[in-house]
């Protein structure tokens, strides 16, 4: 089935991903990893509904994730924090 996936902050950048149901969250964050390198500062990669904050766990297959041919997704690299980064960013204010 063929999935589009935003993964820029440009709203403008796409890509149209062929995937099967049986595919893992993690390889469809692969495929576009592969095409859209991490930052520096990124250690984790998050893929949701495009319009939806809640994230598609790695383990789990498209199917079980309700994923239709057509769907659309956002892609984002993120940073998981230490507790060291967390503590400095609240003495900070941040």
């Amino acid at each position: 089935m063929l999935i589009t996936v935003f993964y820029s902050p440009d709203p403008d950048k796409c890509m149209d991903l062929q995937v099967e149901a049986t595919d893992t969250v993690k390889s469809v964050k692969q495929k576009i990893i592969a095409v859209y390198s991490p930052p520096d500062w990124a250690n984790t990669a998050l893929l949701a509904a495009r319009g939806s904050t809640e994230y598609l766990e790695n383990k789990k297959r498209l199917a079980q994730c309700r994923v239709q041919p057509g769907s659309v997704f956002k892609f984002s690299y993120a940073r998981n924090l230490t507790t060291e980064e967390k503590l400095e960013m609240n003495t900070q204010g941040i």
